[in-house]
């Protein structure tokens, strides 16, 4: 039985994750900010060589790099290139058409989509309550989409959707097949590897395809390079660290429940930075899919994606 110091104690940490999540929750507004300056490829390179740097310099000024064998540091680079470079795609290109309200709701299918992957991939077999669950998301996701349409085009709604289920799959398949890993390679080094990776990555691609760095001089504002920070340290870096310390003190399965109030933060940032209309089937739809969520993580097994992405 907890005694009511260790009570008042672990009130005191669920208040950080509840402040946490609020705080990833500027994320989509955001990265709204920046792409509304610079192109979306642009602000992907940029992004993932600041975090990737700021780990890597902690992992070299604490010591705390380890050696790794080759073929694993070149699985983590194809697991970074793929969730955080091609996955960042989905997840930008679907904020941008859709807006900050529809992606944070659609955010709520994050989990979901990652349950199903390991249930097809890893054959793990989930409780009857889980289907319920997965059936509660999908009319929540249908009334969303239906929701949107209505203030904007079915074009719009369709796509966006499309677009950040896409991301949310090829995150889901990256963090099932780099489960191996995770006892061989420390999240740290995990994390520095696979966003360099994709941030090599797009450097490629804007030295052969894109050539868009002049728009870092010509178009990005004060307030777009602090949204750029903010992105780059505060979330991809600041805010998983807090998360992780969070897990010492707070079983998983509890700390995911904290994951809706991420939702309502984005969307209430959606609505008072931007503007942007929220009608009541598009909030019904949303509350649907974090309800399905809710029930989904009280019939394990719903992993919980831990390292692969940060919001969009």
């Amino acid at each position: 039985m907890e005694t009511p110091e260790a009570v008042k104690t672990l009130h005191r940490y669920f208040i950080i994750a509840a402040l946490l999540q609020i705080v990833w929750g500027f994320v989509p507004a955001a990265s709204k900010y920046v792409i509304d300056e610079i192109p979306i490829e642009l602000y992907i390179t940029i992004r993932w060589t600041l975090s990737g740097a700021i780990i890597l310099g902690y992992l070299f000024l604490s010591r705390a790099w380890q050696a790794l064998a080759l073929k694993d540091a070149l699985a983590v680079s194809c697991f970074g290139i793929m969730g955080y470079g091609i996955g960042s795609f989905g997840t930008l290109y679907g904020l941008q058409l859709g807006g900050v309200v529809n992606f944070a709701l659609l955010g709520a299918l994050s989990p979901v989509v990652t349950s199903l992957v390991a249930i097809i991939f890893l054959h793990e077999r989930p409780r009857r309550l889980f289907w319920l669950a997965l059936a509660v998301v999908v009319v929540g996701l249908a009334l969303l989409v239906i929701g949107k349409q209505r203030v904007s085009a079915w074009s719009v709604a369709g796509w966006s959707a499309l677009l950040v289920l896409g991301a949310f799959v090829l995150e889901g398949l990256v963090f099932v097949y780099s489960k191996r890993f995770k006892s061989r390679v420390n999240l740290a080094q995990y994390l520095a590897i696979s966003q360099l990776s994709a941030a090599g990555f797009m450097w490629v691609l804007q030295g052969a395809v894109f050539h868009q760095y002049p728009a870092l001089s010509s178009n990005l504002t004060i307030r777009g390079f602090s949204a750029i920070l903010f992105v780059s340290i505060v979330a991809c870096v600041l805010c998983y660290a807090v998360l992780y310390w969070l897990l010492n003190h707070i079983e998983g399965h509890r700390l995911a429940l904290f994951d809706g109030l991420h939702t309502l933060s984005a969307t209430a940032f959606g609505v008072v930075l931007f503007a942007e209309p929220t009608p009541p089937l598009m909030l019904l739809g949303g509350g649907l899919m974090l309800a399905g969520v809710v029930m989904g993580s009280v019939a394990p097994p719903t992993p919980r994606k831990s390292v692969e992405g940060c919001g969009t």
